[in-house]
Parts: structure tokens; C-alpha cells; sequence
């Protein structure tokens, strides 16, 4: 059985990977191989982000952070398109990234009632 630690660990991991993806995608032209890391840490964390509910008994009842925390991983997998595109500016997209995952690890270190 997999231990609390080792969910949150992993989920540190994804993020890690998914501003590796960000840093690739906003530093190359190799955006297939930034999307592959971007990609692998949105997923390692939604997994182990689930994986972390379970170990604290609240997925079957999820609290309102935990939907707000679900949003703002769809706003960090949107994020990487509006780069490519070019409709907001790279560091504009970073400033948002970092935003955005410091309210998802206030969230997450909180868990306030809404």
C-alpha cells in the first residue's frame, strides 16, 4: 500500500515536472518534447493528487478547495497553449504559472472551508 508521503511526494514531482515543461516550452522550439514533460507532471499530480484524498478519507466527499484546485490544474494545462499561440506573452504565462500553483499549495497546505 502506498503511504501518504509517497502521494505527496509525487505530486511535488509532477509540478516539478510540469514548470520543467513550461521552462522548455518557453526556452526552445522544441515544444513536443516541453509538452511531454508538461504533459507527464499534469498527470503524475491529478493521479497523485487523488491518490492523497483517498489516504485523508475526503474523496468520496470532496470539499469546495479541492474543485478549486481541480480548476486551476486545467488552468496550468491551458496555459502552455496560450504561450504557443502567442495570445499572452512568456512571462506573462510564467507569472500566471507561479501564481497559480502558489493558491494550489496554499489550498492544498490550508484546505480552507469555503
Amino acid at each position: 500500500m502506498l503511504t501518504l508521503q509517497f502521494y505527496h511526494i509525487a505530486h511535488i514531482v509532477g509540478l516539478i515536472f510540469v514548470f520543467v515543461g513550461f521552462g522548455a516550452l518557453l526556452s526552445s522550439d522544441s515544444a513536443r518534447s516541453a509538452m511531454k514533460w508538461h504533459g507527464t507532471g499534469l498527470l503524475i499530480s491529478l493521479i497523485s493528487g487523488f491518490g492523497l484524498l483517498a489516504k485523508l478519507g475526503i474523496f468520496k466527499s470532496m470539499p469546495t478547495w479541492v474543485y478549486v484546485k481541480i480548476a486551476l490544474w486545467l488552468v496550468l494545462g491551458f496555459l502552455p497553449v496560450l504561450a504557443r499561440r502567442r495570445v499572452i506573452a512568456a512571462p506573462l504565462v510564467i507569472i500566471l504559472a507561479i501564481i497559480t500553483a502558489a493558491v494550489m499549495g496554499y489550498l492544498g497546505y490550508k484546505k480552507p472551508a469555503f
